[in-house]
């Protein structure tokens, strides 16, 4: 398995979906404090260090999309995975080292992102108002989470052939999770009483307030709060914002997913029959 990581990282220094990852994730770095500045000079209004400094955990999602459908799509495309089974290398460790690879490459892609962010961010914006525990936990959970997406993607990429098919496929799935995630979020968010006006017999309105229909209690918010803290657009969600209702879980929930897919991964190419 060594030399399959060896062989990746050397594919990965001259590759190109890697590189325009790294240099998109650090102008995005450099970008977001610099715009918050500006506006903060502009409008008056304070932004906070804290305000999308983890904007990493949703676009990771997508950049992993397509780094993993486009550097596993290749070894498809030219054959590579076939002839190092044909060499001896056994489908599990050439699986595991894709993962291992993809995995790194998210952690990389995350900590590129949040550096220039936060060089630049403290003498622009200050330093952290949160409780600085609760972002360094909220930090660890985005690493986590990106590994989790990672391998989400690798699942797909390595039990799909065609490039373009899993370029697709993990495109649609990475708007999937975030799409989601945003709509369990404005589902928990929905407030408990409703405003609304109604006209009295004189003619005057009066500002009246009505149990929300939408508001979730009882075991409804559990099931969705749930599923809002494992689904991994759910998390990137959580982590983004700075609010996590149930913080120290996310990371083990992430776990569980990288453990769930590179299994359930391992096993289909095992038995996956290689064109």
């Amino acid at each position: 398995m060594n030399k399959l990581l060896s062989a990746n990282f050397m594919r990965i220094k001259k590759n190109k979906t890697f590189w325009s990852g790294v240099i998109f994730m650090f102008g995005l770095g450099i970008f977001f404090p610099v715009r918050r500045y500006v506006d903060m000079v502009q409008t008056g209004w304070v932004n906070n260090l804290d305000d999308g400094f983890y904007f990493c955990a949703v676009l990771i999602a997508i950049v992993m999309a397509v780094f993993c459908s486009m550097f596993i799509g290749t070894e498809y495309s030219d054959g590579t995975i076939r002839n190092k089974i044909i060499v001896g290398q056994k489908r599990s460790a050439v699986y595991l080292a894709n993962a291992v690879t993809s995995s790194l490459v998210s952690i990389i892609m995350c900590i590129v992102a949040v550096v220039p962010y936060l060089c630049l961010g403290i003498p622009l914006l200050g330093f952290f108002t949160a409780d600085i525990k609760m972002i360094l936990l909220i930090g660890v959970a985005v690493l986590f989470l990106a590994v989790a997406f990672s391998s989400v993607f690798t699942l797909i990429a390595m039990l799909c052939q065609s490039k373009a098919t899993t370029a697709v496929a993990c495109l649609l799935l990475a708007f999937g999770f975030i799409i989601t995630g945003a709509v369990l979020n404005e589902m928990l968010n929905a407030p408990k009483m409703t405003s609304g006006y109604t006209m009295s017999i004189d003619g005057s309105f009066i500002n009246k307030e009505e149990p929300n229909p939408k508001y979730l209690e009882g075991m409804k918010r559990e099931i969705v709060q749930t599923i809002y803290d494992i689904l991994p657009g759910g998390q990137a969600v959580q982590c983004t914002t700075l609010v996590a209702v149930n913080l120290p879980r996310l990371p083990f929930y992430s776990a569980g997913i990288i453990l769930l897919t590179t299994g359930i991964g391992v096993s289909m190419f095992r038995k996956r029959d290689l064109k």
